[in-house]
Formats: C-alpha cells, sequence, structure tokens
C-alpha cells in the first residue's frame, strides 16, 4: 500500500474511530463488543482498501459496516439468549429422561416376569404397536386370546406399578 493510502487510512481512522464507537454503542449497549465491532470494521475496510474507492466518501461505507456489524451481534446474542433460556430447561429434561429410564427399567422387570406368552403379546401390542388381530396372527392365537393376555399383562403391571407410573407409560407408549 503506498503511503498515500496510509495518509488517508490513518485520517478515516483518527476521524470516524470515536463517532462509530459511539454509533455501535447505540445499538449493542456494551464498550468493549462496541470497540470490537468498530476493529473488526476498520480491519475489513483494511483488508479491501485497495478495491475502494479512495477519491469516494467512506464514511457511509464505515456507518453501513458498522450498522450491519452490531445487528450482526444483537442477532447472535438473541440466539444466545434462547439457547441459554432452552439449556437452563435441560437439567429438569435430564431429571425427567431418568425418570422416564427408571420407570421403563421397572415395566421391562414386571414384563420379563410375566408369562412368556402374556409378555409375548403384550410386546406385540404395545412395543411393536401392532393391533390385536396381527399380534394374534402372529402368535397363532385368537384375538380374544390377545385381549385376555393384555388384561393380564395390564392387571400385572398395577400390581407392581403404581397410578401415577401406569398414566405416565402409557403417555410414553402413546407419544412413541
Amino acid at each position: 500500500m503506498n503511503k498515500q493510502k496510509k495518509d488517508i487510512f490513518e485520517n478515516l481512522f483518527n476521524t470516524y474511530y470515536k463517532d462509530l464507537y459511539v454509533y455501535a454503542l447505540s445499538f449493542v449497549r456494551d464498550e468493549e463488543e462496541a470497540k470490537d465491532i468498530v476493529t473488526d470494521v476498520y480491519e475489513y475496510v483494511w483488508k479491501n482498501f485497495m478495491r475502494l474507492d479512495a477519491s469516494a466518501s467512506l464514511r457511509p461505507l464505515l456507518y453501513t459496516l458498522t450498522r450491519s456489524r452490531s445487528l450482526d451481534f444483537l442477532r447472535r446474542e438473541k440466539s444466545k439468549e434462547k439457547f441459554l433460556a432452552y439449556q437452563r430447561t435441560l437439567p429438569e429434561a435430564d431429571e425427567e429422561y431418568e425418570e422416564h429410564e427408571e420407570l421403563l427399567a421397572k415395566a421391562m422387570r414386571v414384563i420379563e416376569n410375566m408369562p412368556a406368552q402374556t409378555a409375548a403379546v403384550f410386546r406385540k401390542c404395545f412395543f411393536e404397536k401392532k393391533k390385536y388381530q396381527e399380534a394374534g396372527d402372529e402368535l397363532n392365537i385368537s384375538i380374544n386370546t390377545v385381549r385376555w393376555h393384555i388384561t393380564k399383562a395390564m392387571s400385572l403391571l398395577r400390581e407392581k406399578l403404581t397410578g401415577e407410573e401406569i398414566v405416565l407409560l402409557h403417555t410414553l407408549f402413546v407419544k412413541k
């Protein structure tokens, strides 16, 4: 870069830095971020200075770049805030997930202790989402026998699980 262009850039920096800083600060309301934004603007201008028309006023470009970078910062901050708000819900979600896992493990222990045919019917109807007729056809039993096994399975689950756990388990199966 020749001496004349360097002088123009220095003059540009000295003339507008404070005004651009105040302009960025009016958007972001954070002194350090405003300084970073203006520094980024000048860095961009420096890297692209040879392509810019030095005879034209660069003031509008500087203000446009500052505004654009300030709005980009605000968008990123808004996204960060949304993510952090979401993340604050995660510990509860983790706890809920663990509770669901514990409930499913407890239900699986009950199912494993059911008579083999009752457990097989229950798995077909609830885990594989088979209709009673389909489960009966696959297991070579009548639809009434499927109903009987489902009734027996639900009775065994009710003996081992609380009413709240049964409702939650039903909700988990219906959601999926």
